[in-house]
């Protein structure tokens, strides 16, 4: 790639208007520049008799520091250095005034007062620019983001048009994902109370999860295991969920049985009366993780205080929360403590009123009480509510098997034969995560498996702490997360379920917000799910004249780290459109601008961070809407390399041995010129310096490349 042309725009260039700076770093408030700086170019299109028209960026490079910088976009005429002996010229010419005399925007502006409303670098930040056929002109914004639609002179048409969330939802139809309190918020309080479940609830579960064994009376109760409390040989308890070890009255209970084939030794609820647990207190069954601030303080509950909780909810706030019990061991219960949980369980859900089925899931380990809930208590009792088949690690069977001598484990239950018929008994499955994420952090095909059969997926369990995280996750439980919600789970497990309703948000918001969206203004700003300034850094029109192509500059929350949405938008209709995803070369790195070669084709900028002897990456790429990669990803071609460009006629002052390099941090602005020829320009990010030397303010350098291979350009393309 050759240097052809070369032209310079001094950095201490300004025009008319009221001076400005003084909220960067001006001294008590001053304003450092007597008018308006001209730098900082972030957009560049065709204007007419040569000329181009070049978007001023917000201002000083953030949103509380260019609230005196007006937004406009100036008219330059260029004219190269094509040899020499020759040079190069930039002329400033008239600007267009972004503003919104009309009201618009519907939250306060820098210029609220002002009779024409000027808009300011703290009201939005512009980064790309076209204009229509109609001769309208948009404006991609990063802080909202939005795309902001004006006259030909500068006046806001609409109200700001907010970013769609247009993620597509991987789940099994596109429903959004529930968070299931496991336990409760056990993560943060006694698994199985009510506390918890009232925590979880606040959280923003979905659903909480009672699992259910059964006491002496036959009442169902809220607890892990029918043993409550383990006690080993020395009498010393190893776990517990109640204090039933600190009653003497109740010594004598201290008992051995076997659970699902193991012997237990330890106090089995089923051996207490309703009354007799009443008088217990749940404590942390992991005291060494999570502590014993809460312990002897909440009751052990019953299913039916459980629904009670629920439907005060319900009653308070008018939001319906879900129950997904779980029926314990049931084959045990049937041998050893003579009781049908699963009847039991229905009965239950019948006397209290709970029997919605968009608000239950019953779920189970063994195999034979679902089908028999599907076949015959469930019908029987006039009800029809959704199953789940809990699916345990490889190396632990289902108990009803074993106690038939069925040598089988829980990866039978996990061929593709085996869904299928999981399908005809249940609605869904629940596997352990590991059969959806391995121990290398690498992504299954469970759940394309299992939607195949038409299954739910609601895979367990989620705990933030690092002790149950996969290195690959770096302590952040978020991470974790995402990943299984971009596999397409349909719910999740946790222990925290405050997180979890956190991650699952940022798939289900409606928008796509960065930090400086106005509707965080007052201190919501957490609710983001992108980056600060995140927005629209790339926005051009399409060679149809009706689709505007935008692309964010960071990746959406949720989404894979460095992976950039591109979204279509019909201008005609406001339609939006996922038209795919830009992959980053490096997740640090960022865009710079997009412009049009042909209906298939986009020219992205690509840069790193870097400025001065630290800029390594600054790239043009051409972008296929039509190609994929195997990650479903854009398929992109290098285009340009803009740290190394040939200069054989020194045509830029900083030329050394006939090569140029780009060395500022942001490289905004490219447009195409012919099939052979880009102009690329930077934004110096005035008054900034670094590129050129410490203490040397940054130009702005107007570059024409000819390119290695010539572009396939599109009808209307190129400077005609």
């Amino acid at each position: 790639m050759t240097l052809v042309g070369y032209a310079e725009l001094p950095a201490d260039t300004f025009a008319a208007g009221p001076a400005s700076g003084a909220y960067s770093g001006g001294l008590r408030g001053e304003a450092r520049f007597p008018s308006q700086p001209v730098q900082g170019f972030s957009g560049v299109q065709f204007g007419p008799q040569g000329s181009y028209w070049f978007l001023s960026d917000n201002g000083f490079g953030a949103k509380n520091n260019s609230a005196d910088s007006l937004l406009r976009i100036h008219r330059l005429n260029l004219t190269p250095k094509t040899a020499p002996t020759g040079t190069g010229r930039v002329e400033v010419g008239n600007f267009i005034s972004l503003r919104d005399p009309d009201r618009k925007v519907a939250w306060p502006i820098v210029g609220e007062a002002g009779p024409e409303r000027l808009l300011t670098g703290a009201d939005f930040d512009p980064e790309g620019f076209f204009f229509a056929p109609d001769g309208t002109l948009w404006v991609g914004d990063e802080f909202g983001p939005y795309l902001l639609h004006f006259s030909a002179d500068g006046r806001l048409l609409d109200a700001p048009i907010p970013t769609p969330n247009l993620a597509g939802l991987p789940t099994l139809r596109g429903q959004a994902p529930v968070v299931v309190g496991h336990r409760g918020s056990s993560g943060t309080r006694p698994e199985h109370t009510l506390e918890s479940y009232r925590v979880a609830i606040e959280g923003g579960a979905d659903f909480i999860e009672p699992d259910l064994v059964v006491t002496k009376d036959g009442v169902l109760i809220a607890r892990h295991e029918p043993v409550i409390a383990v006690v080993d040989a020395a009498g010393k308890v190893t776990e517990a969920t109640v204090d039933v070890a600190s009653h003497p009255e109740f010594a004598s209970r201290l008992t051995t049985k076997k659970l699902d084939g193991v012997d237990v030794r330890g106090y089995f609820a089923e051996d207490f009366t309703l009354a007799e647990l009443k008088t217990m207190r749940a404590v942390e069954r992991l005291p060494a993780l999570r502590g014993r601030a809460y312990d002897s303080q909440f009751e052990v509950p019953t299913l039916a205080e459980v629904i009670a909780l629920v439907k005060d909810v319900e009653a308070r706030t008018g939001r319906k929360v879900g129950l997904y019990p779980e029926t314990k061991h049931p084959t045990y219960m049937a041998q050893v403590a003579g009781r049908d949980v699963s009847q039991l369980l229905v009965d239950t859900l019948k006397k209290e009123g709970f029997t919605d089925p968009a608000r239950v899931f019953i779920q189970s380990f063994e195999t034979a009480n679902l089908r028999d809930l599907k076949a015959n208590i469930m019908p029987k009792a006039g009800v029809n509510l959704p199953l789940v088949q809990l699916v345990s690690s490889p190396d632990e069977a289902p108990y009803d098997w074993t106690a038939k001598g069925d040598a089988r484990k829980y990866d039978a239950l996990t061929t593709d034969a085996a869904l299928r018929d999981i399908a005809s008994y249940a609605s869904g499955v629940g596997p352990y995560k590991r059969w959806i994420v391995d121990e290398k952090a690498q992504t299954t095909d469970f759940v394309t498996r299992a939607h195949a059969a038409g299954l739910l997926v609601h895979t367990w369990t989620m705990r933030n702490e690092p002790a149950y995280l996969l290195p690959a996750y770096k302590n952040d439980p978020e991470a974790e997360m995402r990943q299984f919600l971009r596999a397409g789970v349909d719910g999740l497990f946790t222990d925290f379920p405050a997180t979890g309703a956190k991650v699952a948000a940022e798939y289900t918001a409606a928008q796509v917000r960065s930090p400086q969206n106005p509707a965080f203004s007052t201190g919501a700003a957490n609710a983001a799910n992108i980056g600060s300034s995140g927005g629209f850094e790339g926005l051009t029109l399409g060679v149809d004249g009706v689709t505007a192509y935008a692309l964010l500059e960071k990746t959406v929350a949720g989404d894979v780290s460095g992976q950039l949405r591109l979204h279509a938008v019909n201008l005609g209709t406001r339609q939006w459109a996922l038209a795919g995803r830009y992959p980053l070369e490096d997740t640090a790195n960022a865009i710079g601008d997009l412009t049009p070669v042909n209906a298939d084709t986009l020219l992205v900028l690509e840069r790193d961070g870097g400025s001065g002897a630290a800029a390594k990456f600054k790239r043009v790429y051409s972008v296929s809407l039509r190609e994929k990669n195997a990650d479903g990803t854009l398929k992109k071609t290098l285009v340009a390399d803009l740290m190394n460009v040939s200069d054989p006629q020194n045509l830029a002052p900083s030329t050394v041995a006939g090569k140029f390099t780009f060395p500022y941090v942001t490289i905004e602005n490219v447009i195409v010129l012919d099939a052979d020829t880009i102009l690329v320009a930077n934004d110096n990010n005035y008054p900034a310096t670094g590129g050129r030397g410490a203490t040397v303010k940054d130009v702005n350098e107007f570059l024409w490349l000819k390119l290695d291979q010539p572009l396939t350009l599109g009808a209307g393309v190129g400077r005609r």
